[in-house]
């Protein structure tokens, strides 16, 4: 009997941690994923990847509120929009097309 009580609660315990697991990556999922309004600067490529060597796949116009990830990407340094940055932005350029942005060429709006 001793032994059941003791495997229940240890299952019990491991079942608790795992719910506790999953709720911390799914928060931290959202967050890494929430939405916020980049607005461009200027007229500037967007990237394919967090750097230039995986070349542009579009434009944004300067003036214009795009969506946006609110967390940054780190990646390839790069000179643009008066700074030099190694952070980049994930932007929705055109309907459901993303690419990357520097950081230092979008103001965020929210």
């Amino acid at each position: 009997m001793k032994r059941m009580m003791m495997a229940l609660l240890a299952c019990a315990a491991a079942t608790a941690f795992t719910a506790g697991t999953a709720a911390a990556a799914q928060a931290a999922d959202a967050e890494a994923t929430a939405i916020c309004a980049a607005v461009a600067d200027e007229n500037r490529a967007v990237w394919a990847e967090p750097g230039t060597s995986g070349g542009d796949v579009g434009w944004v116009t300067a003036g214009r509120t795009y969506d946006a990830e609110c967390a940054l990407v780190p990646g390839q340094s790069y000179t643009a929009c008066g700074a030099t940055t190694s952070q980049w932005a994930y932007v929705n350029y055109a309907g459901d097309e993303w690419g990357y942005v520097p950081s230092a060429c979008v103001t965020w709006a929210s």
